[in-house]
């Protein structure tokens, strides 16, 4: 496990600003696995992400669809697992195709499926201290998981 960033965002547009940097590393292929709390910034930092792996679809979550594509150069495919109840229904929605088809895969909720998670991956952990403030860690692992 490799701490690439821990740093506070003063508004949504901050926390746009960080996943776009994050974009700029990511190939196709790469998961990245989204924790915290609701209203905590996961959408907004996939927001982030697709701009600046230059899609052009405005991003929404995907909590009443479960599953968003957004096409450019690196497509993104943007996950939410929140409303899903056990491994059958998970299992069901067909995700794990979205992981060798030549995208960027953003997961929200991923504790739903951790045990099917890729152990090459980003992990983004965003915590809030208040409306306008957020914690951003992401941390890289390896193949090993670690």
């Amino acid at each position: 496990m490799k701490q690439l960033l821990a740093t506070e965002s003063f508004s949504s547009e901050e926390t746009e600003a960080i996943a776009s940097e994050l974009a700029a590393v990511l190939k196709a292929g790469d998961v990245i696995a989204l924790y915290g709390p609701l209203g905590s910034g996961k959408t907004t930092f996939v927001r982030g992400l697709a701009a600046g792996l230059g899609c052009v679809k405005g991003v929404r979550s995907p909590t009443f669809s479960l599953i968003n594509e957004y096409p450019g150069p690196i497509p993104l495919y943007h996950i939410d697992f929140y409303r899903l109840e056990g491994e059958a229904e998970i299992e069901d929605l067909g995700w794990t195709e979205y992981l060798d088809s030549g995208g960027v895969t953003a997961i929200e909720w991923p504790e739903k499926v951790k045990k099917m998670l890729p152990s090459k991956r980003f992990e983004v952990y965003l915590s809030f201290y208040d409306e306008n403030t957020r914690m951003v860690e992401i941390v890289a692992l390896d193949n090993a998981g670690n």
